[in-house]
């Protein structure tokens, strides 16, 4: 099978030729974490002064994802013994270098207050989106597997709403009953074999084109892609993005997400599990059939009613014996609603619908990368709550360097044309 290369949006190797101090320069000026360093600061101001550095901190973790640094022990040493990465991240030559326990100290804290760091995550998407227009970009969701660092062991499965269910819940209550400690969880490979691993799931949304995180959950391995799909698109939703599409593979197949998809505004693009057998009335793609069971070619979408419109192929009409009869109907109109699992726009087995399901790549691609460039697959924490932050970490710091890539690309492609 020939390999397909997928151009890139923008090369990040720009990114990777500047200088140290360039480089953290470029990645950190658009990154606000003075929500994050609120949490350290003193209530008093009585009592010794602070002595930790907790802006340079926090973004010596963030680089320690960026960097690929295998463990905080690798992190402080390269900190107390490498001076220019040390005045990169923001310290002064004075301060002291974080240990090994005011970094966990860090990491607990952000756990506690997970909130102020997706906040800091939404801010920077808003940036992003304010300079390149990404929350025009249809949407690519997906999960993909994380090995834990703890032994396994027997832990009860808690029960997880429906999709239908989650439908009438808030947001913030289904994420609170997705479990998060590891588990074992299995899936089928592209050889169809089964994989087994012990410990959790990242379910990213990102963006078709330019290919940013629009957010992130961490579950237990064991839990269905389906049952994070609903909040996954809300939070694409609160960021502000409409009239897009939603590609997910067929895992997420669920009548209750079509219709929450619709009523968000966006339009679902996700193959069938399985089609229901008929007496000829339909094809394997919903579209309907002719009196001698031929399919119907799917034309248009008529915004004013919601119906997808369908016409007799004309060619395929010429040869057939009842072309004379007038028995069949030149044009069908089958609204939506009828059935949103069923029937989407463009319709299943089209071009148009093809070329959409084919951006789905563009999160796998992104998976690919968080594993094998920053550490998604090598955690380092037994709890599964600091893992929830490295995930959160990762998703800030590749955002982060996307943005100054593309900001970086940019501004080189306008020098190249004003020249």
């Amino acid at each position: 099978m020939a390999i397909i290369q997928q151009p890139t949006l923008f090369d990040l190797e720009i990114l990777e030729q500047l200088d140290i101090e360039e480089k953290y320069v470029e990645i950190f000026s658009p990154v606000d974490v003075s929500p994050l360093v609120e949490l350290f600061q003193k209530e008093k101001s009585v009592g010794a002064p602070l002595s930790v550095n907790y802006e340079a901190a926090i973004r010596a973790l963030i680089v320690s994802f960026l960097e690929a640094i295998p463990d905080v022990k690798t992190l402080v040493n390269r900190i107390k013994s490498d001076l220019r990465f040390k005045l990169s991240l923001g310290f002064l030559y004075s301060d002291r270098a974080p240990s090994e326990a005011t970094f966990s100290r860090i990491l607990h804290a952000l756990s506690e207050h997970r909130s102020s760091l997706i906040e800091v995550n939404e801010r920077l998407l808003r940036q992003i989106d304010n300079a390149f227009s990404v929350f025009c970009e249809d949407v690519a969701i997906d999960a993909t597997a994380v090995e834990s660092h703890s032994k396994p062991q027997k832990i009860e499965k808690p029960a997880v709403s429906s999709v239908e269910k989650q439908r009438t819940m808030a947001t913030h209550d289904i994420k609170q009953e997705l479990p998060v400690a590891p588990q074992w969880g299995i899936k089928v490979n592209s050889k169809g074999k089964n994989v087994f691993w012990h410990g959790y799931k990242a379910h990213l949304a990102v963006t078709t084109k330019s290919q940013y995180i629009l957010s992130s959950i961490l579950t237990s391995a064991h839990i269905a892609d389906m049952s994070t799909a609903i909040p996954l698109i809300r939070d694409v939703k609160r960021l502000g993005l409409a009239n897009v599409h939603m590609i997910f593979d067929k895992g997420y197949d669920v009548k209750a997400l079509y219709e929450e998809a619709h009523e968000l505004g966006f339009e679902p693009i996700i193959p069938l599990k399985r089609v229901a057998k008929n007496d000829g009335e339909w094809t394997s793609d919903y579209a309907p059939t002719c009196l001698i069971e031929k399919g119907y070619i799917y034309d248009s979408f008529d915004k004013r009613y919601g119906a997808l419109k369908y016409k007799l192929p004309e060619k395929r009409c010429r040869s057939c014996p009842l072309q004379h009869e007038g028995l069949c109907q030149k044009v069908i109109k089958i609204k939506q609603q009828t059935d949103p699992r069923k029937f989407n726009h463009p319709a299943r087995g089209t071009n148009g619908w093809k070329k959409l399901y084919a951006k789905r790549s563009a999160v796998e691609r992104v998976n690919g990368d968080l594993k094998e460039n920053m550490k998604l697959n090598r955690t380092t924490h037994y709890k599964a709550e600091l893992v929830e932050v490295e995930v959160l970490l990762i998703q800030l710091a590749y955002n982060a360097k996307r943005y100054a890539a593309q900001r970086l690309n940019h501004s080189k492609t306008g020098k190249e044309t004003a020249a």
